[in-house]
């Protein structure tokens, strides 16, 4: 049952009226003596897509929201959420991750520095929050649109997230039939085959939808130790959707997706050797990541005024992998790991409507089961010889409890004509369990590797003694408010003015590994929730109806308890802990403009001051006489790390005319982008050896489209320049002299040629 659309047939003697055209249609001839019979004519009045009001309701939203619907994504060459870098404003996204299944963010200064934590930059899957890092990239074949929440949420929705979200919307199945498949190859022999369906089983009650998608490539970096490609790809999805509408009231779906990832993670190079991209490691940095989740929608409208949804998820994946961080040929530091997470949440969410006042009201539990079993290849003394360095290899079992309960609202009331009030409450009740035993892998306590292919023997090695046993609980609460103004200024410019606060989850480390007391120290003590409060002054505009849009904010974070895994010189522990509070202020603008129908440019900007204010502990910095500064510690006054300090980007596309086309059948597209972020830290402690510097990325993209627009042609090329530039890094020193100093880098040029047919 397709509720968005409405038809009705009009009766006219003699007139035939034509929806589609642009004036009436011409008048119809008679034979002689032959009355003209009245005519019948349906005019179907059809809502506009789900995009469309999408994007109207952005725009009378107070609050700096990005949309990023299918066709943007599929004109800007966009096939995965790992390409949403300087996408929109204050976002920032890391052109590499751990793993190919991670997808990190920051946005306005606010994000999560490790993958295995709660991120503080949500994302939604059709409503369902993912709560870790990894297994957050989803590739794009079936995604509507993709939604950037830019400040606090959880005030209308289940989970909270302290620094905004990522909305992930799927196809929803109905009565239209669609088909899409598409093939694709480029350099790296990479290639891509995927299919989409949809339509109705029973029309107008039961509708289906099934998309299925892998992608591979082979690695474009070199092992040079184990002669073996890294960083390849061989990825696997499917998303199946049942949908049944019994009433014209009643809406049910029912979704399974699940993943399959067996690409290497991601492979580290080190700065200190000839080929920076060439990894010496003799730990390969395997992966086997598998994911399903099963998602239950049910929406039901009470008359005219209510909606009452439920949002049932059940979701878990398991991770196997070996990671190697240093890249050099003694894999110091590196880890063998596996994670098992199985996650439950339900969303009761209503929604009201009277006259002047919408209201949005709801419950929402959430219950996750995280284990983590490491196998680390702690180094305990780093020596200048690395062959001499000195290990103390263990092995821990870290089962993490994490339940979230909260009850939420936001009403938002029409003043005047003009004026429109909202305030919203979240109070959020969570409680943290943590059991973990570490046991040591070899015979000793310390284990001396004299010989890199040593370290094979501690990766087949089974537990042996316990170091110790560790078993913590602990509960916390919060109560979030907001507030905000807007004004319609003119029709199509509204100004507005929000002050909300965003809350992150309490818990306790997921890294305790030391066998001394300290270790199980670390593994008692729970870190607070962080707290963000984020004032905002903002405007939307469309100053040309359907042609142009300019968005822009203000806004100042205050960071309360920042979260931080670092050395804690009170207790002499490097572990996660509320280290300090701190703030970041900025400004962002985005602009949409079509000056004719043939030109599309879109343009973002940013600029982000983000700082450490206090830090809960004694600064510690280490000079040695090469005149080399450490810092050992964070500090007042310091950087918060992936802040970027400017990001932009300018993309635009052009439809060919006919004529410089030679009269050839179809449309032909030319578009391409560049973007820019500044440079940036990528730890707490705002040593130089891990600045990331200034970046300048630019892709192309040339398109055809058949004359009936059922095929496509397009081919895409990713950093035409080549720049390699690092994404991450890590720095290691003793006595001055560095010993590890490695990096993670973006892709290199990638051309990539897709064949698509749509039905």
């Amino acid at each position: 049952m397709s509720r968005p659309s409405l038809s009705f047939s009009l009766v006219l003697p003699g007139l035939a009226l034509g929806c589609a055209a642009p004036a009436l249609a011409a008048p119809v001839a008679h034979a002689p003596g032959v009355a003209a019979k009245a005519t019948t004519e349906t005019i179907s009045v059809v809502s506009r897509s789900r995009n469309a009001r999408r994007a109207e309701r952005i725009q009378h939203t107070a609050a700096s929201v990005s949309l990023l619907s299918a066709a943007r994504l599929e004109a800007r060459a966009i096939v995965s959420t790992r390409q949403l870098a300087n996408l929109t404003p204050n976002l920032y996204q890391p052109r590499a991750t751990v793993g190919y299944s991670n997808a990190n963010y920051f946005i306005r200064g606010i994000g999560e520095l490790d993958p295995q934590g709660e991120p503080s930059v949500g994302t939604y899957i059709d409503g369902v929050y993912l709560p870790r890092t990894i297994g957050t990239m989803q590739e794009l074949l079936d995604i509507d649109a993709i939604e950037i929440d830019r400040g606090p949420v959880g005030f209308t929705t289940g989970h909270q997230a302290e620094g905004g979200a990522v909305r992930i919307d799927t196809m929803l199945p109905d009565d239209r039939r669609r088909l899409i498949a598409q093939a694709g190859y480029g350099t790296f022999n990479e290639w891509s085959t995927g299919v989409v369906v949809s339509g109705p089983l029973v029309r107008d009650r039961v509708y289906a939808s099934l998309a299925v998608s892998h992608h591979a490539s082979d690695g474009f970096d070199r092992n040079v130790t184990l002669e073996r490609r890294v960083n390849d790809i061989d990825y696997t999805q499917a998303r199946g959707k049942l949908r049944f509408t019994p009433t014209e009231d009643l809406d049910i779906v029912l979704a399974f997706d699940g993943t399959a990832d067996g690409s290497t993670n991601r492979g580290y190079g080190s700065l200190l050797a000839a080929d920076r991209y060439a990894l010496a490691s003799s730990i390969y940095p395997k992966n086997n990541y598998s994911e399903a989740g099963f998602t239950g929608t049910v929406t039901n409208h009470f008359g005219a005024h209510w909606i009452l949804r439920s949002i049932s998820a059940v979701r878990g994946y398991d991770d196997r992998g070996a990671y190697d961080n240093t890249g050099d040929l003694y894999a110091r530091t590196s880890q063998l790991l596996y994670y098992r997470d199985r996650s439950y949440s339900q969303e009761l969410r209503a929604t009201g409507q009277w006259d002047r006042l919408t209201f949005v009201g709801g419950v929402y539990g959430f219950y996750e089961d995280w284990l983590t079993q490491r196998w680390a290849n702690n180094v305990s003394r780093y020596t200048v010889d690395p062959r001499q360095t000195v290990y103390m290899p263990v092995y821990a079992n870290i089962d993490q409890i994490n339940r979230n309960a909260a009850i939420f609202g936001q009403a938002r009331y029409r003043l005047t004509q003009r004026l429109t009030a909202t305030v919203g409450l979240r109070w959020n009740f969570e409680n943290h369990g943590n059991a973990e035993t570490l046991s040591y892998l070899a015979s000793t306590q310390t284990h001396t590797v004299a010989w890199p292919a040593a370290l094979g023997v501690l990766y087949n090695a089974s537990p042996a003694a316990v170091a110790w046993r560790a078993n913590a609980h602990g509960s916390w609460e919060q109560l979030l408010p907001k507030g905000s103004l807007e004004y319609q200024i003119t029709p199509r410019v509204l100004g507005y003015a929000t002050i909300s606060q965003g809350g992150k989850s309490a818990g306790y480390d997921y890294r305790a590994q030391t066998p001394i007391a300290s270790g199980r120290q670390q593994a008692l003590l729970p870190y607070a929730p962080e707290t963000v409060t984020t004032y905002e002054l903002g405007a939307k505009s469309e100053p040309l109806a359907g042609r142009l849009t300019l968005n822009g904010a203000l806004f100042y974070n205050s960071f309360d308890a920042l979260q931080i895994t670092t050395l804690d010189p009170s207790t002499g522990l490097s572990h996660r802990y509320n280290a300090g509070d701190g703030h970041s202020y900025g400004a962002e603008f985005e602009a949409h403009w079509h000056p004719v129908a043939a030109v599309s440019i879109d343009a973002t900007g940013s600029y982000l001051f983000a700082q450490l204010d206090s830090f809960a502990g004694v600064f510690s910095r280490t000079v040695y006489a090469s005149g080399l500064a450490i810092n050992n510690t964070p500090h007042a006054g310091e950087r918060l790390p992936y802040a970027p300090r400017f990001q932009g980007n300018l993309a635009a596309s052009y439809t060919l005319p006919q004529r410089w086309t030679r009269n050839l059948p179809g449309e032909f597209r030319i578009g391409g982008d560049v973007s820019y972020q500044s440079a940036l830290f990528t730890d707490a402690l705002d040593n130089t050896q891990t600045r990331l510097p200034d970046q300048t990325y630019f892709n192309a993209l040339l398109a055809w489209t058949s004359a009936d627009r059922h095929w496509d042609v397009s081919l895409s090329a990713r950093n035409l320049a080549d720049r390699r530039l690092p994404q991450t890094l890590s720095f290691v020193q003793a006595q001055g002299v560095p010993l590890i100093w490695a990096a993670s880098y973006a892709n290199p040029r990638t051309v990539f040629a897709t064949l698509r047919y749509r039905l």
